[in-house]
């Protein structure tokens, strides 16, 4: 199968676009020393950070990842991913036929969210992308990917999110297909409330992210992860605020300020 192969080593910026004669096509990508990449074709994506940090910029927020870490983001969100100096990061990108044929597997779906693995599932990551084609530094290019090895990975990634399948049968739907739309949704929007630590998100806002009402919005989400989304909202911003406070050397009124408290006062009060 013809797949874009894209490695950004030591600083070099480029592009995901779309193939000649392609709307979307899925591609694997490795950025390394500083390399970035941006994605501006329609695809879902998945970002794994093998060694060292990244930072991506996408129309759900801003995220910093450590070592260990991976995030998944929907196809809307356009992402710029940064590896850090010392980085080494992978990712596969998904168009959407391939997206919905994973949604209609009963092994293998994906859905967005974050989360963390162990050095194993790293060391077997870098093996399987290594396998899958000849990456070629700085440079994107159509290549022949091995479909057994890039199956294999598919399956690595449906892996990480083996935590999602007890959400899943919690969400409202009859069909198995329309309980995963349901969670994909609700986990845009707390991926969303992740991205957009430095202000209050509003539920309206949420809801309308999810094409549906305020009131449906709130009942699911609550459901699902046992708080509402304000209450969420409020503990992310605590949390990172608690980061802030241990790591920077930030003043307490330019903390509250950065997680999006109104004033000192109340950031203290939320705090304490």
């Amino acid at each position: 199968m013809d797949m874009q192969v894209v490695w950004a080593d030591r600083g070099c910026p480029l592009d995901l676009e779309p193939s000649a004669g392609r709307d979307e096509s899925p591609a694997l990508i490795a950025l390394s020393r500083g390399g970035s990449v941006s994605v501006s074709a329609p695809a879902a994506s998945l970002w794994l950070v093998l060694r060292g940090d990244a930072e991506v910029e996408c129309r759900d927020g801003r995220f910093a990842l450590a070592s260990g870490q991976w995030l998944l983001l929907e196809r809307e969100a356009c992402p710029i991913v940064y590896a850090g100096t010392r980085a080494v990061v992978v990712g596969v990108a998904l168009g959407a036929d391939l997206q919905a044929q994973l949604h209609q597997s009963a092994q293998v779906a994906v859905f967005p969210g974050r989360g963390e693995v162990g050095p194993g599932v790293r060391s077997s990551a870098f093996g399987l992308w290594r396998r899958c084609a000849g990456f070629a530094r700085n440079e994107s290019r159509l290549r022949e990917v091995d479909r057994i090895a890039f199956t294999q990975v598919l399956r690595l990634l449906a892996g990480l999110q083996h935590g999602y399948r007890g959400l899943v049968d919690r969400c409202p739907g009859r069909s198995l297909r329309r309980k995963r739309q349901v969670f994909s949704r609700m986990q845009r929007a707390r991926l969303y409330l992740e991205g957009n630590l430095g202000r209050a998100v509003r539920i309206a806002e949420l809801a309308e992210l999810s094409n549906v009402s305020v009131w449906y919005f709130t009942k699911t989400f609550h459901a699902l992860y046992g708080e509402g989304p304000q209450a969420a909202s409020a503990r992310l911003r605590l949390q990172h605020a608690s980061r802030l406070l241990r790591q920077t050397r930030q003043s307490v009124s330019e903390v509250g300020a950065a997680c999006g408290f109104e004033n000192n006062c109340s950031f203290s009060r939320a705090f304490r």
